[in-house]
């Protein structure tokens, strides 16, 4: 059953309700933040604060983790960034899975699709609620080019492919890779399994 109420642009910890930044940028960002293995957890924790909250809300958050409840905050922001929806436990990714979309890196496809499907301006808009922008980012058609594009980057080769057809995916595949956000440590580790498993 759906109640379509307002929808929240607070967190609510321990029963302290907590203003956060509820505008599609702020979380398009995070997710980008959380993606990047080149920034160390203190530098994550203090652009993911800097991304959500103001500085009138600070003093808040510092009492909570004074009080012990760290984690139940970090837990209510996650439920805020995942719309209220719960982690999705069905499906575990694969550390080699592509990546179907960046939001840095497709800023101009999203842009583009969502002008095309949508009419709507994602530069000129003011604000868009996250909750908003995340069902209408689902809901793109495949004829939109971030949907086409991120189809081919999660295309797998079927045993039935021809050799054409899989030339023709594996170039279209290094056409569109997104950047490689591993460490070298982590594409040394990543290369060894590979080769491991090849024999």
């Amino acid at each position: 059953m759906t109640s379509w109420q307002t929808l929240p642009e607070s967190i609510t910890v321990d029963g302290t309700e907590i203003p956060i930044n509820a505008d599609f940028r702020a979380s398009a960002a995070f997710e980008e933040l959380i993606q990047d293995p080149t920034r160390t957890d203190e530098q994550r924790v203090a652009e993911m604060l800097e991304l959500y909250f103001t500085s009138q809300t600070m003093p808040m958050l510092q009492t909570l983790v004074l009080e012990g409840k760290a984690q139940a905050l970090f837990e209510a922001i996650l439920w805020f960034y995942r719309c209220g929806k719960a982690p999705k436990e069905d499906h575990v990714a694969s550390k080699n899975e592509p990546r179907p979309y960046s939001f840095a890196a497709d800023e101009q496809r999203i842009y583009a699709s969502f002008r095309e499907q949508y009419a709507l301006d994602l530069y000129d808009v003011p604000f868009l609620h996250w909750w908003k922008f995340s069902s209408m980012f689902a809901a793109l058609g495949e004829h939109t080019e971030i949907a086409r594009v991120m189809h081919i980057r999660t295309a797998k080769f079927e045993n039935g492919m021809s050799a054409k057809d899989r030339a023709a995916l594996r170039r279209a595949k290094r056409a569109y890779a997104l950047p490689d956000l591993r460490t070298d440590a982590q594409r040394d580790d990543d290369f060894a399994a590979a080769f491991a498993s090849a024999f």
